[in-house]
């Protein structure tokens, strides 16, 4: 079953632009080697494919703060340690960061 959420995780980014699918791609990439568990990688990975797919700063930033909510359940209700928490915000922001940077100023 863990196998069928992560291909559909995969079949998100076929509603994409090239672009942000690649950048979809890019975020799951830097998930997958924080090995959480399948379920979580479920949960999160929606909230990585809103922010490859924001079109513009307010989309973004709607995103973000969805990711840091996410982020800050997942530690409270001890699902994943302090540290992970830590190494899944930076995923978040790489992920925000990659499209603030092809986003016109």
């Amino acid at each position: 079953m863990a196998t069928d959420r992560v291909s559909l995780i995969h079949f998100d980014k076929l509603s994409m632009s090239p672009a942000a699918a690649q950048r979809f791609q890019t975020a799951l990439d830097a998930l997958e080697t924080l090995k959480l568990q399948d379920r979580y990688v479920y949960l999160v990975a929606p909230y990585l494919g809103d922010i490859a797919d924001a079109s513009d700063r307010e989309q973004l930033k709607t995103a973000e703060a969805q990711c840091v909510r996410v982020v800050e359940e997942l530690l409270a209700a001890k699902s994943i340690t302090k540290a992970k928490s830590e190494e899944l915000r930076k995923v978040f922001e790489e992920a925000a960061e990659r499209v603030r940077a092809e986003m016109p100023a």
